[in-house]
């Protein structure tokens, strides 16, 4: 992650929280339903191991702790992770880049490996080559990953938003807005992101919650049969 992108997100911890909570509209619309479905889809237990990639301030790694799971958080943000640490004491912070190297040991295997709002940062093949890893040196055998992000059907849905949101017309101050559509993020679309996780023995499950935030649940296919 650039320098560039980490003081961005040390400088929006403060007032995270308030941003996105009740957020009308494009990129954040349905936030806090999407985090309510990430645990929903991940069937939480007490007991549980837990990863959150980009735990930010830790509202959803909550969700997880009042389940009863242990839980690890990791994120590339001081500003962020001394939000969730004050916010839940308890939790194992790591502090890394998500595309990174890890201080986890390499057979660290957790039972759900979850994220919010964080994988659209990073292009579709860094998207796969991660879960890849995931999957294969840090989700247990019969565990799942369970990520919500904004996100589209379908990959024309997302050129659609992307023409909307590009820019808008104000009617009342008779000028144009700026863009909410970042070119330098990479939105999902569900039905490319299922063609390029298939050729990695993966069953692929998507849900819409707002019309540009979903929730994708993958599993090894051997643990869904």
């Amino acid at each position: 992650m650039n320098e560039k992108r980490v003081d961005l997100f040390d400088e929006w911890a403060e007032t995270y929280d308030e941003s996105v909570s009740g957020y009308e509209g494009f990129p954040f619309e349905g936030y806090d339903e999407v985090l309510g479905e990430i645990a929903r889809a991940a069937d939480p237990r007490a007991g549980m191991l837990v990863l959150d990639l980009g735990i930010g301030t830790g509202r959803l790694a909550a969700r997880f702790l009042e389940a009863g799971c242990s839980v690890w958080g990791l994120d590339f943000s001081v500003k962020m992770l001394a939000k969730a640490h004050e916010r839940l004491p308890q939790v194992e912070l790591i502090k890394a880049d998500v595309l990174g190297d890890w201080p986890i040991d390499r057979d660290k295997r957790f039972d759900r490996v979850v994220s919010g709002y964080v994988l659209h940062e990073f292009d579709l093949d860094s998207k796969v080559r991660l879960i890849s890893r995931l999957v294969n040196q840090h989700l247990s055998p019969s565990g799942r990953m369970v990520v919500g992000d904004i996100s589209f059907e379908t990959a024309a849905e997302r050129e659609a938003a992307k023409k909307r949101w590009s820019g808008s017309w104000d009617e009342a101050r008779q000028k144009w807005q700026g863009s909410l559509w970042d070119e330098d993020e990479h939105y999902w679309a569900a039905d490319e992101a299922k063609r390029a996780l298939s050729g990695l023995s993966l069953r692929v499950e998507y849900r819409q919650v707002s019309f540009c935030g979903g929730v994708y649940v993958i599993q090894p296919a051997i643990a869904s049969e």
